[in-house]
């Protein structure tokens, strides 16, 4: 699970940001919180903010975070990934800095991080948590690192690469980099802002889980009552080819809904259902996934597409415990303010990303924020307070400026 993520110079961030996803002490939805052994820790985190406030920058500069440790810098340029909409704050010559401290499988607790500039690594780190303290068990500086564990020392490694890519990929004997590594590993995020995404989902994600459904009988059964949890018309799944053995190529698998119909099933491809439909079947593998297996999901625009219903019966399974039995976390981005109220969130998992006049993007949680009208100034948001109403009329900030506009 993750605990914090902290980054700075990252798009419209240029200094220190924290998402902080460790549960506070307010008395409200004891429910939305997972309990482990160490930590109480939050399981949704919902980004509120006008367009271009950096709310989606947000979940880019983990996303950035995530694939720096999964690709090496070989596979990198074999794979043609460009990085070109990565820059720092106005583009300056300042390095990137990103930290996570997160809850590994095991229930050990690290804090890894990083500093890079677009040409090199300048620094990199990794500690674990005994009682109160951090110890380290890594530390590079440039292109030397020292390694605690066993007093090692390397000299002279790739500038361009993590020393924690590096080791995961040469060694598999030591279990704290393989709690980190796979930690992100197992970590998603979904960027529905971004059309080449839903393209990406559609012709590689989408037979995967297709087969899947061929394979797994219970598999399909759950997909088919996810999908009558919001289109009680659909009856059945139905995959060509009907067998594994039949299939020559993922890319030709096709898949329709039965509908129920009055005078008979009429079978429809996915291609010819609604934008939203499709979209919440692409999402169920995630989604499951992040359920079961107690991973981080990262979804850009949640609500797009989707019935304000729909929304809410997302964050309803991961703060039910009953669904979201490996205590998953769904940390998104989001204009939906129907859900904004106190009967969906605790007010620390609320959050906003505001830029100021400077182009500067920052953001903060509602329990943090200290009202300033004079009625309240100087005070915390209240847990019976109407938080779409307020956050609409300007009272917690993160909203559009809008200005009148003729025709001349």
């Amino acid at each position: 699970m993750l605990i914090r993520f902290s980054f700075k110079n990252f798009k419209s961030f240029k200094d220190e940001n924290l998402l902080d996803m460790e549960a506070t002490a307010l008395k409200e939805h004891e429910y939305n919180i997972a309990k482990t052994e160490n930590i109480d820790l939050l399981k949704v985190a919902a980004i509120y903010g006008a367009n271009a406030s950096g709310k989606t920058n947000v979940l880019q500069a983990f996303d950035y975070m995530r694939l720096k440790v999964l690709i090496d810098n070989k596979i990198r340029h074999e794979m043609r990934i460009e990085e070109k909409s990565i820059n720092s704050f106005m583009i300056n010559e300042e390095p990137i800095s990103v930290e996570v401290e997160i809850l590994a499988k095991n229930q050990e607790i690290y804090k890894y991080g990083f500093e890079l500039s677009k040409e090199k690594v300048i620094s990199e780190w990794l500690y674990k948590k005994r009682i109160n303290t951090f110890y380290e068990i890594f530390e590079r500086e440039g292109n030397n690192v020292n390694l605690k564990i066993n007093k090692n020392k390397f000299s002279n490694i790739d500038e361009n690469s993590l020393f924690l890519n590096m080791y995961s990929r040469m060694f598999n004997d030591n279990e704290d980099f393989t709690n980190v590594f796979n930690w992100f590993a197992n970590t998603n995020f979904l960027d529905f802002g971004n059309s080449n995404f839903e393209n990406f989902i559609t012709q590689i994600i989408r037979p995967n889980f297709l087969v899947k459904i061929l394979e797994d009988e219970k598999y399909k059964k759950e997909m088919i009552k996810f999908i009558n949890a919001f289109d009680n018309g659909i009856k059945d799944i139905r995959i060509t080819p009907s067998k594994k053995e039949k299939i020559q190529n993922v890319q030709d698998i096709k898949m329709e809904l039965i509908h129920e119909n009055e005078n008979k099933d009429i079978a429809l491809p996915l291609e010819l259902e609604s934008s939203g439909t499709v979209k919440m079947i692409n999402m169920f593998d995630f989604l499951m996934n992040a359920l079961k297996e107690g991973t981080v999901i990262f979804i850009d625009e949640l609500d797009a597409k989707l019935h304000p219903l729909l929304t809410r019966y997302i964050i309803n399974l991961f703060h039910n415990s009953e669904t979201n039995i490996g205590n998953g976390q769904l940390i998104y981005s989001t204009h939906d303010t129907v859900n904004l109220n106190k009967d969906t969130f605790r007010r620390d998992e609320i959050w906003f990303a505001e830029k100021d006049k400077d182009g500067i993007s920052e953001i903060y949680a509602l329990s943090d924020y200290i009202l300033e009208d004079d009625k309240n100034a100087g005070k915390k948001v209240r847990n019976d307070a109407t938080y779409n109403k307020d956050y609409l009329t300007g009272r917690y900030g993160a909203i559009p400026v809008l200005k009148e506009f003729s025709i001349v």
